[in-house]
């Protein structure tokens, strides 16, 4: 029996090695080389140098030369994400991945990514179009050079990349505005609140404070959020909440960006740093890059999939966005009958279409879209009003960033954007910074701002147009010397048009104007490595008034480990977890007091540490009870949530535990692939609430440094990598860096040595 089961083990022993070995001649076979190719439609040879991270330098006579080899190092590196992101907006993953796919499908056939891009190239300008089919067209040779070869995932799932169009790029840029504005719920979140008595929904809806961070000021200045009063009958005549608010992530995590004036700086000049706020996924959303076209240099990332850069540097001007959390969708109760909707006296016809979703080892689905001029209807009659659902407000200047002959022309690039609105913050050669919106603002009905769903039927609620881009504010050199945004209500009442009823918590905004005060108080001047250190900065004030409010209610270990906390998100200690924990018990309980429904994105500020920080008689007025009798009640139950979820052994609780990094691959979900295709869980610091985000799947997909003093020393670092491909030793290589910084600059400088003999690219 013994032999029989030797026999059988070294059986597996040898088919497991033999897997491994064919396992590892795909990688192998599927890993790009230096070789280059033909793309016929370049004006003349072209060359792509490498550095020992991956990071592609284009040499190019041309804009247009330089992104026809820019698509080809895309397609040689990031293949297998750009078929996934052309499928997404389509809505054909379920062709791929099966029936698992399918509400993400069904989500972008009734939202129609593919058809509004089909329909949005036409529209464009003309050097827009150019731009996108040069893009294209290297991608497709890129396809070609490397048929067969272009990733171990294409093996696996027996499939091969369709033909890269133009359509395809405008697809990718809308999955962009999806991620950016696409909050559908926040409209009806805010009816259901309408239920309740003003006063609680004043205090869970604040649209303005007195902290907010403005950079354009308020016509009259708010006061602090009131706490709520409610008469004696107020809670008793509340119907039942249908739903109560689920634990949530306390914050939402943005985007950051500041810029510093040279006055303030050590080298005398301007420094931008950025970190945009996204999903990490693998392959990471960015793919760094450089450009050397007709004399002029171009560094940054782009969205694989989109020609030029998105976020970088040329010799002019450094820039990086923020959301500006702008409201761009409506909600449309539409008044149908008899397959018409009703418009002032009259009716229109409501337009069905019927899409086929295709899935793998089952049966198609068919999906009916139903629609009217407000868009299509979501769920009932409810019709959804976006600005990246029409096809004349999409554009694709990017291209224009490297064609700018000065610092004026650069600037005025920005006005072409007409997709979901950003603030752009920028540093110049020059010595000048400054801030401004771009993007389409919709004018709304007097009095309205777009928070609760409109009656379709009345003509007067529809849109009137947008704020021209000439009439948005902007910001250059302020007195204090510098601008910050951190998704903060950056634009105040004083400018004319509601922009949003629902601005970013500012917490993180404060904490980075207050570090760029201090330092300044200090006098001491600034540098990369001082722009680093505030991007990479744990700390929330927000969670340490939190703790501090509820440490008396605690178990008294839990209470010293609180002792002297400054809200620092450490992933060694548990305080942050502790302090997280308490904030969302207190929530809690006093949403189901207030019978509240669920509407997290209205959850975060400071409303409720002035709420913890009130008097028993505060407590009372609101419906609470006694103060102490709740805050004691909201300690245990989040001691109780904590065990449950972590153990009773306390000392094995950690802030790091429980926000591991979680970023997946598309193939990662897949069972028994994960080890392959995923990438490590390391302990994170920082939380959604510090400057340095982070969350297990949402945080800084990266950091951008640039010292107008020495800007051939501009740093960046993305979570991952640059190469897509499992095995490449440019998958992972950024990882370090990313999580535990780059004091000084050295491993994360974007301009490098090249490593090796440039790829050729002839006509």
């Amino acid at each position: 029996m013994r032999r029989v089961v030797r026999r059988a083990l070294a059986g597996l022993l040898a088919l497991a090695l033999l897997l491994g070995l064919a396992l590892l001649v795909l990688v192998r076979r599927n890993l790009p080389g230096r070789d280059g190719g033909r793309i016929a439609s370049l004006d003349a040879a072209a060359t792509a140098d490498l550095d020992d991270r991956g990071v592609a330098t284009v040499r190019a006579a041309t804009v247009e030369d330089a992104l026809r080899v820019q698509g080809f190092l895309t397609a040689r590196e990031r293949a297998f994400q750009l078929e996934i992101l052309r499928r997404t907006a389509a809505g054909r993953l379920a062709e791929l991945f099966g029936a698992s796919a399918l509400p993400l499908d069904r989500k972008h056939r009734l939202y129609g990514f593919a058809r509004v891009a089909e329909a949005a190239v036409p529209l464009l300008p003309a050097r827009e179009r150019a731009d996108l089919e040069a893009y294209a067209e290297g991608v497709n040779a890129g396809f070609a050079s490397r048929r067969g070869r272009l990733g171990l995932e294409f093996a696996l799932l027996r499939t091969e990349p369709g033909t890269w169009r133009p359509a395809d790029s405008v697809s990718v840029l809308l999955l962009m505005y999806e991620q950016l504005t696409d909050d559908t719920g926040a409209d009806t979140g805010m009816e259901e609140l309408a239920r309740l008595p003003e006063p609680i929904r004043a205090f869970l809806a604040p649209r303005a404070t007195a902290d907010d961070v403005l950079l354009v000021p308020d016509a009259i200045p708010p006061g602090p959020p009131p706490l709520p009063v409610l008469d004696a009958g107020a809670l008793r005549a509340l119907p039942q909440a249908a739903r109560l608010a689920a634990p949530e992530e306390e914050g939402v995590a943005g985007s950051n960006a500041f810029a510093i004036s040279g006055s303030l700086t050590r080298s005398g000049k301007p420094i931008l740093a950025g970190d945009p706020h996204l999903g990490l996924e693998m392959p990471g959303i960015w793919l760094p890059m450089r450009f050397a076209v007709a004399g002029r240099t171009a560094e940054g990332v782009t969205l694989p999939g989109l020609p030029a850069l998105t976020i970088g540097r040329t010799d002019l001007v450094a820039w990086s966005f923020t959301n500006l959390e702008a409201d761009v969708q409506d909600l449309f109760r539409e008044r149908i009958e008899n397959g018409r909707a009703r418009r002032g006296e009259g009716f229109e016809k409501v337009a069905e279409r019927t899409e086929t979703i295709r899935v793998r080892g089952g049966k198609e689905e068919t999906l009916v879209v139903r629609s009217t001029s407000n868009g299509p209807l979501l769920e009932g009659d409810l019709a959804l009003r976006w600005t990246a659902l029409d096809p004349a407000n999409l554009c694709v200047p990017n291209g224009d960033f490297l064609r700018a002959a000065d610092e004026a022309a650069f600037l005025a690039t920005f006005d072409a954007f007409t997709g979901p609105p950003q603030n752009v913050v920028w540093a110049s050669a020059s010595g000048a910074i400054g801030w401004r919106p771009a993007g389409l603002l919709p004018r709304r009905r007097e009095g309205t701002d777009g928070s609760v769903p409109y009656d379709a039927a009345d003509p007067a609620n529809g849109w009137r147009g947008f704020v021209p881009m000439s009439d948005l504010p902007r910001v250059v050199d302020p007195p204090e010397g510098f601008v910050v945004t951190a998704n903060q209500r950056t634009i105040g009442t004083s400018f004319g048009t509601v922009v949003s009823a629902d601005w970013g918590h500012p917490g993180r905004a404060r904490r980075i104007r207050d570090l760029l005060r201090g330092r300044k108080a200090a006098g001491t001047p600034m540098t990369r490595a001082d722009a680093e250190a505030i991007q990479l900065d744990e700390r929330s004030e927000t969670m340490r008034r939190t703790a501090a409010a509820l440490r008396p209610f605690l178990p008294a270990d839990l209470a010293r480990l609180l002792d002297g906390w400054d809200g620092t998100a450490d992933a060694s200690s548990a305080r942050y977890l502790v302090a997280r924990a308490l904030r969302r018990a207190v929530r809690e309980k006093a949403l189901a007091a207030w019978k509240a429904p669920a509407v997290r994105w209205h959850l975060e500020g400071d409303n409720w540490n002035d709420l913890l920080e009130a008097g028993d008689a505060a407590f009372r007025a609101a419906g609470l009870g006694p103060r102490d009798a709740f805050l004691a009640g909201a300690a245990a139950d989040a001691v109780s949530a904590l065990e449950e979820r972590w153990g009773k052994e306390r000392a094995r609780w950690t802030w790091g535990e429980a926000n591991r990094l979680a970023a997946r691959h598309p193939l990662g979900r897949v069972p028994g692939l994960s080890w392959l295709f995923d990438p490590p869980r390391p302990q994170q610091p920082g939380a959604p609430g510090t400057p340095r985000a982070a969350s297990p799947s949402f945080g800084q997909s990266l950091r951008w440094i640039v010292d107008w003093g020495a800007p051939e020393e501009a740093t960046l670092v993305v979570p991952f990598g640059v190469s897509g491909h499992v095995g490449s030793p440019n998958r992972l290589d950024q990882l370090p860096y990313w999580r535990e910084g780059d004091p000084g600059g050295r491993a994360t400088r974007l301009s490098r040595p090249p490593s090796g003999e440039p790829i050729r690219f002839s006509p």
